[in-house]
């Protein structure tokens, strides 16, 4: 039972959470207006929060993502604004900054030796200052192809179109992450890559990896914002840094309780959606959101050593 409770803890909770809101607000949350609302706008989010799981999972800590997604949008809509760039040929570049950065940041970590955080906080700060003086604060919203906006609030079959590339990238990562050699040397890394380096695997080469593919994840994010919002946002970015690091971190209790994994990191992004959705729609103030996240941060980092801890023992 206690097992069960720790794994399927936080979807009971997230019943209880749309379902109490439904009770309370009849007439605005449980519709289907709404449902997509939440739906679309978590794509982007969700994306990101898979992307950080790479690095994590061997071990490695990344506060750059918020930025390098603002980097990766700014660049996609630029490309098709500034140098009138077809779309076919605009879209990758979003994903190879992104996977740009993550080669960047993964040198540095695993072959130079830098620390993550200060490496990943160095370059977020820097990214902020490049995209400042490249866009002067303002973002970049004309010269966006329709084809491109369309994806980003169309509907298909009754459900928000990037919720399909949000399940394509779901699939790809956990498949990735949990059934082939990269994903096991990335798990082996994060426990213990001393162990890991004495049975033969190229500890830094594969932490190079998770960044690379972090940053092009991270990428693929921006090009869907841009999709999303119409065009690139110099500062949207860093919004989105502390409800993906919350939701991985959430999602590290549930499902496989003390590991970071893909389902639940989608379960806790939605959850975190629904609780933030009902309280806005509740009537209360916005600064709750951040009270919310930033709890929801700590409380799950709290959570997720614990079981971490127990898990290895």
């Amino acid at each position: 039972m206690s097992l069960l409770l720790q794994r399927y803890g936080l979807a009971v909770l997230f019943v209880i959470a749309a379902v109490t809101f439904s009770l309370l607000l009849p007439d605005s949350f449980p519709t289907l207006l709404n449902v997509r609302n939440i739906a679309a706008s978590q794509a982007v989010l969700a994306i990101l929060a898979l992307a950080a799981l790479p690095p994590l999972i061997a071990g490695q800590f990344d506060m750059s993502l918020g930025s390098v997604l603002s980097l990766a949008s700014v660049a996609t809509a630029s490309a098709l604004s500034r140098f009138g760039l077809s779309l076919w040929l605009a879209l990758p570049i979003g994903v190879a900054v992104g996977a740009l950065l993550g080669f960047c940041n993964g040198v540095l970590i695993a072959k130079v030796g830098v620390n993550a955080l200060i490496t990943t906080l160095g370059v977020a700060t820097a990214i902020t200052g490049v995209l400042s003086w490249y866009t002067g604060g303002t973002s970049i919203l004309t010269g966006i192809p329709d084809a491109l906006t369309d994806v980003g609030s169309g509907v298909w079959l009754g459900l928000p179109q990037p919720l399909y590339l949000m399940g394509v990238v779901a699939l790809f990562v956990w498949y990735l992450l949990e059934h082939t050699p990269f994903g096991r040397h990335l798990h082996a890394i994060g426990v213990n890559p001393s162990a890991a380096r004495l049975v033969g695997l190229d500890v830094e080469r594969t932490v190079v990896r998770s960044f690379v593919l972090s940053g092009a994840l991270v990428g693929l994010a921006g090009v869907l914002l841009v999709a999303r919002q119409g065009g690139g946002n110099p500062l949207m970015g860093n919004y989105f840094l502390m409800p993906a690091l919350s939701a991985v971190f959430l999602g590290a209790t549930a499902i496989h309780p003390g590991r970071f994994n893909v389902p639940g990191t989608l379960l806790a992004v939605f959850f975190l959606a629904v609780s933030v959705s009902g309280l806005a729609l509740a009537g209360v103030d916005n600064w709750v959101d951040s009270i919310f996240n930033g709890a929801a941060l700590v409380i799950a980092v709290a959570l997720s050593t614990i079981l971490g801890k127990k898990r290895r023992f």
